[in-house]
């Protein structure tokens, strides 16, 4: 398993409180490819007809996210939006959550058609956060740990 220090940038509270609403974000590395690699998340405001079943980034927020990555000397690697987990599946499922958290066809064809290399997936609920999935652009699990910066 590899370990990566991510700086949330306040992602996950964003996330809390909009759901049931997909929150989404660009990710960002800094030195990428080396043992000394950060990940940035950066939110962009979802202007999605219907924010609950799907996201599409405000187009003015996210070149002020990518000037402000540009100034920061980070690129581009991928991005990162939110499932949500209802609160009719409560009590909390570990299984559940697992099946809620796997990229939709609709994920992993935006994935491949930005050429993303990492996709991260929040699973989350009006109250707490309960996991996330780290994917390639064909959805296969990247083994790896997130610890915040």
């Amino acid at each position: 398993m590899t370990t990566k220090k991510i700086h949330w940038n306040g992602f996950l509270k964003h996330a809390v409180e909009e759901c049931p609403k997909e929150v989404c974000a660009f990710l960002f590395a800094k030195q990428p490819y080396s043992k000394n690699e950060e990940w940035y998340v950066f939110s962009v405001k979802n202007v999605a007809e219907d924010p609950v079943g799907a996201w599409i980034p405000d187009k003015k927020e996210m070149l002020k996210v990518k000037s402000k990555a540009t100034k920061m000397g980070i690129v581009k690697i991928g991005n990162v939006h939110t499932h949500p987990y209802y609160e009719e599946w409560l009590p909390f499922d570990i299984d559940k959550m697992n099946e809620i958290i796997q990229p939709s066809d609709k994920d992993l064809h935006f994935a491949r058609k930005f050429n993303d290399v990492v996709r991260i997936i929040v699973c989350v609920d009006n109250k707490s956060v309960y996991g996330a999935y780290v994917h390639d652009k064909f959805g296969n699990n990247l083994d790896i740990q997130l610890v915040e910066g």
